[in-house]
Parts: structure tokens; C-alpha cells; sequence
């Protein structure tokens, strides 16, 4: 089998490390309500503690040119590659609690995709701009099914700088400023009299 070409990145998800912290120590304070899960609660708030930060850090979702690439995992680590071709769909989601943090959860659906039915195969949660990410992705795939290429997203135009004058430019706010006493002194001297002409 020949090896396959090295696949380009487009786009690289950025994921909301600290909301996704918050909203999990905030789910698991929900079910805290409930007086027979507080030992779990307690369990789990050790095992957040210890591990969340590291467990949200090793997630990484690449769009290449190709596939949807997602790695997840602290100890065992899981890469998914998913080709473009493949995904039917892109669901987004958004829960009460999710919406607190201004979170959403995409979660990728395929033809033929081996997780159960009416579960996705892959679910990303925290991503920033998650509706420009899914948009990127489809817009992808559809290119890759069309074969026509996808034009690359408008670059943002640089921030506007103020404009300094040098000192001695004759715009300069010291030139302006010598310019006006030398006008005022000229208008303040009296003119000369025909008396003290004579």
C-alpha cells in the first residue's frame, strides 16, 4: 500500500479550557442536590481536582485538508480520523448549564459510524467559535465531495495606528505651538502712528 501524502491544516480548534472547568465543577454540584450521590460527589470532586485541568489540556480537534483529526486522553491516549467524505452531519448542541458558560457541543455524525444510534461518533465540547469550526468543517467537506477548493477565510484587517508627527514636522503639535506665539506677538505689537512718524 503506498504511503498516503501528508495531510495540510487548515484549522486548529481552540478550546475554552477554563469555562469547560467550570461547567464540569458545576454539573457535578447539580447532582450534589441529591443527598444519596454525595458520596460520588465527593469521588469525583477528588478525581476533578486531580485530573480535569489535564484531561481538558489533551484535547485537540485539526481539520486538514482531508479528515477531522481528534485526540483525546491523559493515560490512554485516542486519536480519531475522521475522513471529510464521511461526515453526514454536524450537530450542535446547547444545554441550560452549557449556556451559562457560553458553551456548545458539536457532535460529528457519519455514514455507517459504529457508535450506538442517535449518538454521535465523536462529540467536541468547549470549542471557541464553535458555530465558524462547523461551518469551516462542512464547508470542507462539501469542497472535497464537489472537488472545487475552498477559499481561505478573509484575514482581519490590522489595528489602525495613530499617527505621530515628528518634531520637526510642520504638522508637529511644537511647531504649531512656536508658530502661534510668534502670530500672537506679531498681532499684540501696536502699529506704528503718523505722530511718531513726524
Amino acid at each position: 500500500m503506498p504511503p498516503q501524502p501528508p495531510q495540510n491544516v487548515i484549522l486548529e480548534a481552540d478550546f475554552d479550557i477554563e469555562a469547560l472547568i467550570k461547567y464540569h465543577w458545576t454539573s457535578l454540584g447539580f447532582i450534589a442536590l441529591f443527598i444519596v450521590t454525595i458520596p460520588f460527589v465527593i469521588i469525583g470532586a477528588i478525581i476533578y481536582w486531580i485530573l480535569l485541568p489535564r484531561i481538558v489540556a489533551n484535547w485537540s480537534a485539526q481539520l486538514t485538508d482531508r479528515a477531522l483529526i481528534v485526540r483525546k486522553g491523559v493515560f490512554t491516549k485516542v486519536e480519531k480520523t475522521i475522513p471529510l467524505e464521511k461526515i453526514t452531519d454536524l450537530s450542535s448542541t446547547q444545554g441550560p448549564v452549557m449556556r451559562l458558560f457560553d458553551l456548545k457541543q458539536l457532535g460529528v455524525e457519519t455514514a455507517g459510524q459504529s457508535g450506538a444510534a442517535g449518538t454521535s461518533l465523536v462529540t467536541l465540547l468547549g470549542i471557541r467559535g464553535t458555530d465558524d469550526f462547523r461551518t469551516r468543517v462542512l464547508a470542507q467537506r462539501d469542497a472535497i465531495t464537489s472537488g472545487a477548493p475552498v477559499a481561505p477565510p478573509p484575514r482581519a484587517a490590522p489595528p489602525l495606528r495613530r499617527h505621530r508627527p515628528a518634531a520637526n514636522s510642520p504638522t508637529s503639535p511644537r511647531r504649531c505651538e512656536g508658530s502661534r506665539r510668534r502670530s500672537t506677538a506679531w498681532r499684540t505689537t501696536a502699529p506704528p502712528t503718523e505722530a511718531a512718524a513726524v
